[in-house]
């Protein structure tokens, strides 16, 4: 039973089979397709992936108050659509290299941002943000340390890394933030070396650290090392987001730095202080792009309202 059961957990939502799939038309179906399959697989996931449905739907009740349950079920189709697009088009660049269009917001805390000696690049599931790190790295020749939770299956795990590398041709490393591991260690000796780290920071897996911020009037648990790496290090957050634009074409939307500020009213203040900065760019963010917010896991606390 148990090696059925393996078998079986490449066709879950989350499993390596769809992964593989992607790479697979994406070489081999001509580009003409790929819009007429990216609806009938969005259609697909939109009836099949039922509790990331359920939480953009619940998600989007917060962001867009006042709209119909109807509407926000239509909403959550746009969103799964422009995931579709995102990750097709990650696979697209890595398998073929061919370029894509970008819009610089802020492009003067971008340019502060490649030449830090040490920052903390905080981000969300946005856009496609793998793609936009190999980017970065690439464009201004530094290496960027990503935190991210490991995937629930080995060998989709596996595919993502092997894709990340063929992507960032080496620029991006990956550091797994799970229960039990000494990273933080690791991420502040990196700090302390001048390297770049991102860390998504709209939601927290199990057994992170988190703190309490609040985003569109509702309580919200963000990670909290982030804050705590940048306070120790004495790095800047860096607060970035990319979207999606249209085909081939994304916009890189950096926010100016802040720092987690040291003073008499103590750490946990201090840290509250700058998780209250990077909510207000989170919430405008997610205002104007709501669409390209894939917070596929509820984000709001039950009965949060302030």
């Amino acid at each position: 039973m148990s090696r059925i059961g393996g078998s079986l957990r490449r066709f879950a939502v989350r499993g390596v089979f769809w992964r593989q799939y992607l790479d697979w038309a994406v070489i081999n179906a001509p580009f003409y397709l790929h819009f007429v399959l990216l609806c009938f697989w969005t259609l697909f996931f939109f009836f099949f992936a039922a509790p990331a449905r359920r939480a953009v739907v619940a998600n989007l009740s917060v962001v867009l108050p006042g709209s119909s349950r109807v509407m926000n079920y239509l909403r959550a189709l746009r969103t799964l659509y422009n995931f579709a697009w995102s990750i097709t088009e990650g696979a697209i660049y890595k398998f073929t290299r061919i370029g894509f269009d970008y819009e610089i917001t802020g492009e003067q805390a971008l340019n502060e941002l490649a030449a830090a000696q040490g920052a903390v690049l905080l981000t969300a599931h946005m856009g496609n943000y793998d793609l936009g790190a190999a980017l970065f790295a690439q464009k201004f020749n530094r290496t960027i340390r990503m935190v991210r939770a490991p995937e629930p299956d080995e060998q989709t795990e596996q595919h993502l890394k092997d894709s990340l590398r063929k992507t960032g041709e080496g620029a991006v490393q990956v550091a797994y933030n799970t229960a039990g591991a000494l990273l933080s260690f690791d991420l502040l000796g990196a700090l302390r070396a001048g390297e770049i780290i991102s860390i998504q920071g709209d939601r927290v897996t199990p057994d992170v650290g988190h703190v309490r911020g609040e985003i569109f009037g509702r309580e919200v648990s963000i990670p909290n090392g982030p804050f705590i790496l940048a306070l120790a290090a004495g790095v800047a957050i860096f607060p970035l987001f990319i979207v999606r634009l249209g085909y081939r074409r994304y916009g890189i939307i950096v926010h100016e730095p802040f720092r987690v500020l040291r003073t008499s009213s103590g750490r946990d203040a201090d840290i509250g202080a700058a998780v209250a900065q990077w909510c207000r760019a989170l919430e405008l963010v997610v205002t104007q792009h709501w669409a390209q917010w894939f917070a596929f896991a509820p984000i709001f606390a039950a009965n949060g309202a302030r």
